[in-house]
């Protein structure tokens, strides 16, 4: 899952944001940009994060067609980065997660069905 989370900073204080953002990060995969806009400079967080595990409901919905393929990614309410400090961001931080679609991502492996027989060993 990709969450883009951003915050305008209080003026004089991007640094202290993005600082902030790049700690808030904590290990995990991710890129902190800045934006000089206008109406104040802007920190955006692009945090990458492992998918889920699939629930019950999700290894239904799998089997079956997607209803519309370039839906939204459904998430947590909120990015899973905490609030920042008090008196760095002018209003309330913003954030959204994608699901990516190109290039697709990886796969992750499969593993073969236990019903399944074993391969023939052609070496024994």
């Amino acid at each position: 899952m990709i969450w883009m989370w951003e915050a305008r900073a209080t003026p004089g204080r991007l640094a202290d944001l993005r600082d902030w953002a790049i700690d808030a990060l904590d290990g995990r995969e991710g890129e902190v940009y800045l934006s000089h806009q206008p109406g104040g400079d802007l920190v955006v967080v692009i945090l990458r994060l492992p998918d889920p595990p699939p629930t019950d409901v999700d290894a239904d919905a799998a089997t079956a067609a997607p209803a519309d393929p370039d839906s939204t990614t459904k998430g947590p309410a909120t990015a899973p980065l905490p609030a920042p400090p008090e008196g760095l961001v002018a209003g309330a931080p913003h954030a959204w997660p994608f699901r990516q679609v190109h290039p697709a991502p990886p796969s992750p492996p499969t593993r073969p069905s236990p019903s399944r027989p074993a391969e023939p060993n052609p070496a024994g």
